[in-house]
C-alpha cells in the first residue's frame, strides 16, 4: 500500500522562566538531551545537533529489541527567543513512518513564557501513532518545564 494521511496537533504550555531560558533549552544540545522526547532509557543512542537555519539534528538509537530508530531533522527558521521551525522524519527498522513540520513559538509574559508548538504530520502507508506522538511530546514538554524552571539542575 502506498498512501499518505495528514493530521496535526497543538500543545501550549506556560513556563515559569523567561523566553531566553525556554528557547535556550531547545538550542543547547546538552539541555536537549535531558528533556527531549527523542531519548530512550535503554539501548544505545546518539544525538547530534547543528542549531542554525539549514542546520540538522540527528537522533539514532539501537533499541533493546535490536530494532533501529532514526529521526532526522532540519531547521528552517530560527528567531532568537521567539520561534523555531523545523521538519523531521521518523524511521524505525528501516521503514519511514512519518514526516512532520513543526513550529514552536515563544511569547514573553513578564518573567514567564507562553510556548505554542504546532506539529503538522504526514503518515505513510497506514502508519498512525498520533495518540502516542501527542503523549510522548507532552511528556517531553513536562521534562522541558523541569529543565527550565529548575535552571537546568534536575
Amino acid at each position: 500500500m502506498t498512501s499518505a494521511t495528514h493530521t496535526s496537533f497543538v500543545i501550549e504550555r506556560r513556563f515559569a522562566a523567561p523566553p531566553a531560558a525556554v528557547f535556550g533549552a531547545w538550542a543547547d544540545l546538552e539541555a536537549k538531551k535531558r528533556w527531549s522526547d527523542c531519548h530512550v532509557d535503554e539501548g544505545e543512542t546518539e544525538l547530534t545537533m547543528d542549531f542554525r537555519p539549514g542546520g540538522r539534528e540527528s537522533y539514532r538509537a539501537q533499541l533493546p529489541s535490536g530494532v533501529s530508530q532514526r529521526v532526522e531533522k532540519v531547521f528552517f527558521d530560527i528567531v532568537q527567543d521567539a520561534r523555531i521551525v523545523f521538519a523531521y522524519d521518523v524511521e524505525i527498522g528501516g521503514r519511514r513512518l512519518s514526516a512532520s513540520l513543526v513550529t514552536v513559538e515563544f511569547t514573553g509574559e513578564g518573567e514567564a513564557t507562553f510556548m505554542r508548538m504546532t506539529e503538522q504530520l504526514a503518515y505513510f502507508d497506514g502508519h498512525d501513532d498520533l495518540e502516542d506522538r501527542i503523549h510522548g511530546t507532552r511528556e517531553g514538554i513536562e521534562r522541558l518545564a523541569l529543565e527550565v524552571e529548575a535552571g537546568g539542575a534536575h
